[in-house]
Parts: structure tokens; sequence; C-alpha cells
């Protein structure tokens, strides 16, 4: 891949959107450019909308929440409504998970996760004054299936 101002070439873009079903070349000499490009736009968005479902984010220094979203736990899909942001542990790893009953589950890194049946969030590192260092997205791992114990 040949790099070009900090840009793959031209064709390995192509491919890359391409791959994506992003149709960039039917795009060129096209009258419906405004149309296409403003569908371009949506899809762009509405899979951003997606992604951030069920991510954990540090609501202020010291606390975490997870945005709502839809999600398929054991073959049923279900809605997450976010509560009240959580304090975490200080100076510890905090696991964040979703629970069979659609609320959210947390232990420090004592008790590790849970032996029952989850959905991975993150992992949270809180320095000894209680202040969020870190959160690693554990959703990779896990998104859209269930852990069985």
């Amino acid at each position: 891949m040949t790099m070009t101002g900090g840009y793959p070439a031209e064709a390995d873009i192509d491919a890359f959107l391409t791959a994506r079903g992003i149709d960039v070349e039917g795009m060129r000499g096209n009258c419906n450019f405004t149309q296409e490009f403003k569908q371009l736009i949506y899809r762009l968005l509405n899979d951003c909308d997606w992604a951030q479902g069920l991510a954990v984010y540090a609501a202020t220094s010291a606390t975490f929440n997870v945005r709502g979203g839809n999600y398929l736990y054991a073959g049923t899909v279900k809605t997450f409504t976010p509560g009240a942001a959580v304090d975490p542990t200080d100076n510890d790893t905090t696991y964040v998970w979703l629970t069979p009953t659609n609320t959210i589950g947390s232990g420090v890194d004592g008790s590790g996760w849970p032996g029952t049946a989850h959905i991975k969030l993150a992992e949270i590192d809180v320095d000894g004054d209680g202040v969020i260092t870190a959160i690693r997205d554990m959703r990779g791992q896990t998104f859209m299936r269930y852990i069985a114990p």
C-alpha cells in the first residue's frame, strides 16, 4: 500500500470503500452526486450511532456510565437504557458487563469477570485519588453474543 500525504493510494482507498459497500466510482460524473453524498454521510453517521451503543465512558473524571443501545442477547434483541453514573473502586481495575437482566454489573480485579452469563463491556483503571485513568473497550471480544458460564 503506497502512502501519499498520509493517505493510501487512491486505488487502495477505492478498494477499501468498495469492500464496505460504498460505490465511489458510481459517483464520478453523476448528476445525483449531492443525493449520493448525503446517503454516504447518512450511512457513516448511522454506523457511528450503532457502534456507540453499550460503550462505557467517563461521565465525570471519577464516574463511569454506559451508553444506551440495542443488542442481541441469547438470540433475543434487547434495549439497554442507561441509569445513573457509577463511582468505581479507587486504586483498582473495575470490570464492567451487561447482565442477562439488562442491567450493568461491575467488579474489581480481585473478583474478575463473573462466572455467569454476561456481555463484557470494558475494563476501567482508577488511580488512588479515584480518577479514571483508562477505559479499555471489551465489546469487540463479545459484542452481539453472550458468554455462557
